[in-house]
């Protein structure tokens, strides 16, 4: 006898995966450790990651963070001398990876920031549309708060 199953009803499909850069005035050496888990904490107000797995600047490190009072757990898939992705779940049902690659140009350092998230629910589907909306603001931010620190 066959039975059959019900389809499972899924929700809508929010996914945001998006690029960009900004350059600083220095060498990729001093740039890309703005980008690590200990380095954020010289330009991200009130970063403050809690280490899980003993490592904090290399792949497979586990840490996490509550900015906004939203956890996120977040693990360092590759840690390269000019490159960083981390693997990242949010408290407010999103999930994807944040990718920072750093290329030396003659001005400086060209970091390119890429995000690829997906939202678990349609509810965090509008936490996503919020940050894909103010995704080039935060590049921004990024760039004058780490000039800032390099001054």
């Amino acid at each position: 006898m066959t039975r059959s199953v019900p389809p499972t009803k899924k929700p809508s499909a929010h996914r945001f995966a998006r690029t960009g850069s900004f350059t600083l005035p220095c060498s990729p050496e001093v740039a890309l450790p703005f980008f690590t888990p200990d380095g954020e904490r010289a330009w991200v107000p009130d970063w403050t990651p809690t280490f899980h797995s003993g490592a904090t600047d290399e792949a497979g490190a586990v840490w996490t963070t509550d900015a906004g009072d939203v956890p996120v757990t977040w693990v360092t898939v590759i840690r390269d001398d000019d490159h960083v992705r981390y693997a990242r779940l949010s408290g407010n049902g999103t999930a994807g990876y944040v990718d920072v690659r750093c290329e030396l140009t003659k001005d400086g350092t060209r970091v390119h920031v890429g995000y690829d998230l997906t939202a678990t629910s349609d509810p965090a589907g509008a936490a996503l549309e919020q940050f894909a909306d103010g995704f080039d603001d935060m590049l921004s931010r990024w760039r004058d708060l780490t000039r800032g620190v390099l001054e």
